[in-house]
């Protein structure tokens, strides 16, 4: 007599459920430090050599562009892939990741004032009396440099939305294999791998290659 398959109890198929919204924004969150630090790369003039920014500018610009996606990622994920002891297919997961890629690029740009702001600050630039009131400033001016610097780095953000949905639809294999091995401890080894060789290659990388990226 064949074995009968067992679904998820409602208490499993929500561990699935978070461990894929936690693992899937650790990824968006690699892949937003990754983005805005070649974004900037890519502005460099044409005739004048690309470099990588220095260790407190690059520290916390890849805080911001990790901020960032952690705004969109993890309420998206929890709430459109509700399902998650059945893995989605590669297609879906490429068009979360156009919408990752969209969303984060505007939302990336709305808060580079206020990357800019925190940089000066703790470059010892501006007073710790100035930091509210160009705070305040720094936010009105994203929402302008929501539209401006979000569409300047829309192609950078476009090539970071393939690798989400690519990476993230691994992600989500490993987290609903049958292999309870697989499921709970290979889904974290994938993310932390594939996060952090982006993230190495975003910041090691050779400059002139990346700014191609951009």
């Amino acid at each position: 007599m064949p074995a009968l398959s067992r679904s998820p109890t409602p208490t499993q198929d929500h561990l699935l459920r978070i461990r894929l919204t936690a693992c899937v924004a650790l990824y968006g969150a690699a892949l937003g430090s990754a983005a805005i630090l070649i974004s900037i790369i890519a502005r460099t003039g044409r005739f004048d050599e690309a470099e990588h920014l220095a260790l407190v500018p690059g520290l916390i610009s890849a805080i911001t562009g990790a901020l960032a996606t952690a705004l969109i990622t993890p309420l998206a994920i929890y709430h459109l892939r509700n399902n998650a002891d059945e893995s989605g297919g590669i297609l879906l997961w490429l068009v979360l990741g156009l919408g990752f890629g969209v969303a984060s690029s505007f939302v990336t740009g709305g808060l580079f004032p206020l990357n800019v702001v925190f940089i000066t600050f703790v470059e010892d630039n501006i007073k710790f009396g100035e930091l509210p009131s160009l705070v305040v400033e720094g936010a009105f001016q994203g929402i302008r440099s929501f539209f401006i610097d979000g569409a300047l780095a829309i192609y950078t953000w476009l090539l970071a939305g393939a690798l989400f949905g690519i990476g993230a639809w691994i992600i989500d294999k490993f987290n609903a294999s049958p292999n309870p091995g697989a499921s709970k401890y290979g889904t974290w080894a994938v993310t932390l791998f594939l996060g952090l060789t982006i993230v190495a290659i975003a910041v090691l990388g050779p400059p002139e290659t990346l700014r191609n990226f951009g």
